[in-house]
């Protein structure tokens, strides 16, 4: 297991796998899921990370020769890699979290001679090179004929383990492929920085690798739907949704300047709670169906139920039983973020709505705004999401509102201290005493969750944070936890408000795949508050 070339091999391990299990269960276990669960044992027997495999995919019938070409090669700059990564929804944090799997295997010298000897043709070797790593990797891979097929360490120190030496070496300069050194030798923003993360926390690496892998087998290999989510879903269906959703809530905004905020929250509770299929919005009936909208984080925090029926009444007559309510709420998300001026991004579609809701699974599963931030990366991490969409969805908080009620412990008896929440800014502590009095007489006030741009979609919020002027403590956590990995990035996005955009697409368009129901699955909900 641990020897193999940078070209793809094992295609014999595979076949064997199959036979072993096809002569125990025959016709039952896809070739699919073989891959799916090799790749969980191959981490964890070379010591790295567990997690939970997802299973129940099918094989595909079809081979796409012209997308495999597509995909990443070691002589690509880190720059196309990663706009490779980003057009299927993964983004800088993840291509070196995966990158982290060269911590095992080999590599042949053809694939990296040209950093031995003619780097960039200039005859010289790469110069981000360590030079005694240069000196024993010319004795392996002399210039001459026939040297192209030696293997050699992709891990140098401990080339048969998974762990975070991998990490450390690119620091040292012992990257063995130019595309594994650019992580932390390269200008491309946030790479260096989670080298040098991941170098010194190895559980820090462990925890993004086995969370991202969870999700990229999820999202991207799944075949347990009969068909994938698309951008151009509805384009001969329901071709003008995005522009009916769209005029829906611009002229809701008028009157209700917080509604983007309330809509980017349906979404988010929806998707929490067994997946982005719109149970949030389905109303009590009987025994049959406990709403989550009486879940205690939805209960005076989830609004705009209005807005939704509005938008669906407008597309139900122009396109009648077409659109999801799920795919709704993600339209939804992407235009109010747009129309208060932030990113765009074309959303995925093509989910269906579910038939029940979870009050329960609602009460234990959303993060509350009084929760700590390791509880709150948990129950991200349950859903297959990691720190950085932490920090990124977070973001969201640029814009909208939240009651006294939500924060108010903060203001006069933090941690039943008696005294107030010490990580916030004094002026901002003060200003916050007067508008929420402890007598808890306003403790349905609304305040503005960036007290900067309130309405505006921009980089504020990040900050604010950097102020100590975080309005919920799941907010000022973020920063304010001195240990943290959010810190960094929460000091990224403040810095730099187009790097906070592409991540927080592609965030939202991760957490917008979670359990997602498609193809026949489900239903097309005629009234987004009841099941047909």
């Amino acid at each position: 297991m641990p020897r193999f070339c940078w070209t793809t091999r094992g295609f014999e391990v595979v076949d064997k796998i199959k036979s072993d299990i096809e002569a125990a269960c025959p016709g039952v276990v896809s070739c699919a899921d073989i891959l799916a669960l090799i790749s969980e044992a191959a981490v964890t027997l070379s010591g790295g990370p567990s997690w939970k495999v997802m299973l129940g995919r099918k094989d595909s019938r079809e081979a796409y020769k012209r997308d495999a070409d597509e995909l990443r090669t070691v002589f690509s700059s880190l720059k196309i890699i990663a706009d490779k990564f980003a057009k299927i929804g993964l983004e800088t944090a993840d291509l070196v979290a995966l990158s982290g799997g060269h911590t095992i295997g080999r590599a042949q010298c053809g694939v990296f001679l040209n950093r031995l000897y003619n780097f960039n043709n200039t005859g010289k070797p790469d110069p981000e090179m360590d030079p005694a790593f240069l000196a024993d990797l010319k004795k392996n891979c002399p210039n001459v004929p026939g040297a192209s097929s030696h293997l050699n360490n992709l891990d140098t120190t401990t080339p048969d383990a998974f762990d975070n030496n991998y990490f450390k070496n690119l620091k040292n300069k012992k990257g063995l492929l130019a595309t594994d050194q650019g992580l932390f030798s390269s200008l491309v923003p946030g790479t260096a920085d989670l080298v040098s993360q991941f170098a010194l926390d190895q559980n820090s690496f462990f925890e993004a690798f086995a969370t991202l892998f969870f999700l990229f087998i999820i999202f991207f290999f799944s075949g347990s739907a009969d068909a994938q989510l698309s951008e151009t879903f509805y384009s001969n269906t329901c071709s003008n949704v995005s522009a009916i959703v769209s005029s829906v809530i611009r002229q809701a905004s008028q009157n209700d300047p917080r509604i983007g905020a309330s809509l980017i929250r349906l979404h988010f509770h929806d998707c929490f709670v067994n997946g982005c299929d719109a149970s949030i919005l389905l109303d009590n009936n009987g025994t049959a169906i406990v709403s989550e909208k009486g879940a205690a984080p939805n209960i005076n925090s989830a609004r705009g139920f209005d807005v939704v029926d509005n938008i669906k009444s407008a597309v139900e007559a122009a396109c009648p039983g077409v659109v999801s309510c799920a795919d709704i709420l993600a339209l939804a998300s992407q235009a109010a973020v747009n129309l208060a001026g932030g990113p765009s991004w074309n959303a995925m579609l093509g989910r269906r709505d579910g038939r029940n809701a979870n009050q329960s699974l609602a009460n234990a599963s959303i993060p509350a705004p009084t929760e700590g931030l390791t509880s709150i990366i948990q129950k991200f991490t349950n859903v297959g999401l990691n720190s950085t969409d932490v920090v990124a969805l977070s973001g969201a908080h640029t814009f909208g509102r939240a009651r006294c009620a939500t924060f108010s412990n903060r203001l006069f008896n933090f941690n039943n201290t008696g005294q107030a929440d010490p990580t916030l800014n004094a002026t901002y502590l003060a200003t916050l005493q007067q508008a929420c009095p402890q007598n808890g007489s306003g403790s349905s006030n609304p305040n503005n969750l960036d007290p900067t741009t309130p309405d505006g979609f921009d980089n504020n919020y990040f900050s604010n944070l950097q102020n100590n002027s975080g309005l919920l403590q799941s907010d000022q956590e973020l920063f304010s936890t001195s240990v943290a990995t959010t810190v960094d990035l929460v000091n990224a996005f403040a810095s730099n408000q187009e790097t906070f955009f592409q991540n927080f697409i592609q965030s939202m368009i991760k957490m917008g795949n979670i359990g997602i129901l498609t193809g026949t699955e489900g239903e097309i909900r005629k009234n987004c508050s009841l099941r047909n």
